[in-house]
């Protein structure tokens, strides 16, 4: 997401909070087929709320919570005090300035490209939605805490699932394969594609990218013509032309878009929609364990991630 008013930040689901995802404006539903239904939010559990001596003293704080906003008090990064406002299901991170006049909402990322926001929430339970599918709730691929926990797993295995989707390829075919949801114009996907080029030049992983286009509601349309149209590269020439893509902000001028762009483009909604996909980038693979995985957002720890991977 780019910037907002105070007043919409808290009407965003929690995906673009902690996930670091461009969230779908309304679930991804297969072709010709309902909206599947919205699993049950998980409540951020947190702290005493800031006192009210605090927030009268803060024209910033005074704003958020005359919206009807609780606030928490985060660790302050780089000079800036952090603060967790919540708002019924919804929630979201802000950054005040020294002078307590004006806050920031958003993510913050350090110079080497890390998610600071992310680290700050990543305690809080339903915070960073993530799925792990892992049928007999518990094995290598459980994790405590995880968003599993209350929300139904995908009825197919993920991977199997996605292996039908049409995608571009970027690395070695020998390197294990993590399938990446990506919309073209969602700075979120280009963000993760950059933190991922090393892994991919050194051979520890191969990226199978899947567009889709869900920011349609945020660019007026510009989504659906740039996925067709990376859908009718060549699958090795896919992210060459994503890079064209995203310089523009829109489709490349007088690029061909295929015949079967569309219904490439359906299809790949429809796995989206059959694995629950809500924002992007989402991750899908199996680690050396043969455990399928989901998750929204680049994972957290980038190295313990592809060590995965490999047996």
């Amino acid at each position: 997401m780019r910037s907002f008013i105070p007043m919409l930040m808290l009407g965003l689901p929690a995906v673009a909070l902690g996930a670091s995802t461009c969230p779908a404006a309304e679930p991804i539903r297969a072709a010709g087929g309902p909206p599947p239904s919205r699993p049950v939010p998980v409540m951020p559990e947190m702290g005493p709320t800031l006192p009210a001596a605090d927030i009268a003293a803060s024209p910033a704080l005074t704003r958020l919570a005359s919206q009807g906003a609780q606030l928490y008090r985060l660790k302050s990064e780089h000079g800036l005090e952090a603060v967790f406002a919540r708002s019924g299901t919804q929630f979201r991170v802000f950054y005040l300035t020294p002078d307590h006049l004006a806050e920031i909402g958003g993510v913050m990322w350090d110079a080497t490209g890390h998610n600071i926001t992310r680290d700050q929430v990543s305690s809080i339970p339903g915070a960073i939605p993530t799925v792990q599918w892992n049928p007999s709730g518990s094995g290598p691929g459980s994790r405590p805490g995880a968003a599993s926990a209350t929300t139904a797993p995908p009825a197919v295995d993920p991977v199997e699932r996605v292996k039908a989707v049409a995608f571009g390829l970027e690395g070695q075919d020998t390197a294990p394969r993590v399938y990446m949801f990506i919309d073209p114009l969602c700075p979120f996907s280009t963000r993760a594609y950059a933190a991922l080029k090393p892994a991919v030049a050194s051979g520890r992983l191969q990226l199978a990218i899947v567009p889709v286009s869900i920011n349609d509601h945020e660019n007026k349309g510009a989504s659906t013509p740039a996925a067709q149209q990376m859908l009718s590269a060549k699958p090795h020439d896919m992210a060459a032309l994503w890079n064209q893509i995203d310089d523009l902000g829109h489709a490349v001028p007088g690029h061909a878009t295929s015949d079967t762009a569309g219904a490439s483009l359906m299809l790949n909604l429809s796995a989206a929609h059959s694995i629950g996909l809500r924002g992007t980038p989402t991750f899908v693979w199996k680690d050396c364990n043969g455990t399928p995985h989901v998750e929204a957002g680049l994972p957290d720890d980038l190295d313990a991630f592809l060590a995965s991977l490999h047996a």
